[in-house]
């Protein structure tokens, strides 16, 4: 189970965070030539003020480097600088630097202790909880991977501030699915301040971060490995990472895909009669609050239907050869279903293209 450290103003008490946390070694830091610049020196510092001897290592920023080669060359570097089992990966940035360093840290060595250091909204509140480690494949999104948690979880919200607007948009469609699928209140709270989370000025900034992530603690605690319960997690996932791959990750943020996602699985669930069409459209409407899309963008080609059913039937999350979707039923409930007709998927594709 990771130990949760959230708050504003607390990443210069990193090292402190550590030694609490019962680690000891060298630090190897992994960062993002776009995060390192504004956010590594405070790292950096906060780890040596708790003794800790620190190297560190920037990657390319973007999705791009979430690949076999970017695994690679942090191999190496470990390498060169005789890393060990007793020292500790920390990875200061958003999920892709998560992954690729929670990857690495898996591997090395047959695994080091790995600490998460999230700077963006999707990683604190979503992808640096739960231990899913990994990089894309040129087929699909995150086919090559592990399950292992960090150690350690330090979310400082106020390396929030440094986000374009969009990327923080997109990084609360992960808090609106957490609210979808396990808890109206908070989808109530999220509908209500969507302004002031959106540009960071709202107090509950580090609440809502916290209750989205306990959320994620729990559920994870209870399915490590996603043979039930945390498959709900994916909710608007499967046609939002197809549409991913079918782009090359390319003109959409994970956020905008997932939230295209969203507004699928809610027509899925209307067409199946599972849920109400009035729930569908408060979901839809929540979502643009926060200024994520429901359908493809029109400035942009899209891809074809094809592709991104090609991409689907690849999805990590089938099983047997079969789709399965996460679906609501109610605001705040989701539920796992199966057989919902390819022509039916199809016809809902399409219309979000």
């Amino acid at each position: 189970m990771s130990v949760l450290a959230i708050g504003s103003g607390i990443l210069p008490r990193l090292g402190e965070k550590l030694r609490e946390a019962g680690l000891s070694g060298r630090v190897f830091l992994v960062s993002d030539d776009h995060v390192f610049p504004l956010w590594g020196d405070a790292a950096l510092n906060g780890l040596r003020a708790g003794g800790f001897t620190v190297v560190s290592y920037q990657l390319p920023a973007g999705e791009l480097t979430k690949s076999l080669a970017a695994t690679y060359r942090l191999y190496d570097w470990l390498v060169e600088h005789r890393a060990e089992r007793v020292d500790t990966i920390v990875a200061l940035g958003g999920g892709v630097v998560g992954d690729v360093a929670g990857f690495v840290a898996a591997t090395f060595l047959r695994g080091m202790p790995f600490v998460q250091v999230p700077t963006t909204v999707l990683a604190q509140v979503d992808s640096s909880i739960g231990g899913k480690v990994g990089v894309n494949h040129p087929k699909g999104k995150n086919l090559i991977g592990a399950f292992y948690p960090a150690r350690l979880i330090v979310s400082d919200t106020d390396a929030l501030r440094t986000l374009p607007r969009r990327d923080v948009a997109a990084g609360w469609a992960e808090a609106v699915k957490c609210g979808l699928i396990l808890d109206a209140e908070l989808f109530e709270v999220l509908d209500v301040n969507a302004a002031g989370l959106c540009d960071l000025t709202s107090s509950l900034v580090p609440a809502v971060v916290e209750r989205c992530a306990q959320h994620k603690v729990r559920v994870v605690d209870e399915d490590e490995r996603e043979a039930d319960l945390r498959r709900i997690l994916n909710y608007g996932h499967t046609i939002g990472q197809a549409l991913e791959a079918a782009l090359d990750y390319q003109v959409l943020l994970h956020g905008e895909a997932v939230s295209i996602g969203m507004a699928g699985a809610a027509a899925i669930a209307v067409r199946v009669g599972l849920l109400d069409p009035a729930s569908a459209e408060r979901q839809n409407a929540v979502l643009a609050h926060f200024g994520l899309p429901v359908r493809f963008p029109r400035d942009a080609p899209p891809p074809s239907v094809d592709t991104i059913l090609e991409r689907m039937a690849r999805d990590k999350k089938s099983r047997e050869s079969k789709l399965h979707w996460i679906l609501l039923d109610r605001i705040g409930h989701a539920r796992i279903a199966s057989g919902i007709s390819l022509d039916l998927v199809s016809e809902v594709v399409e219309g979000l293209l």
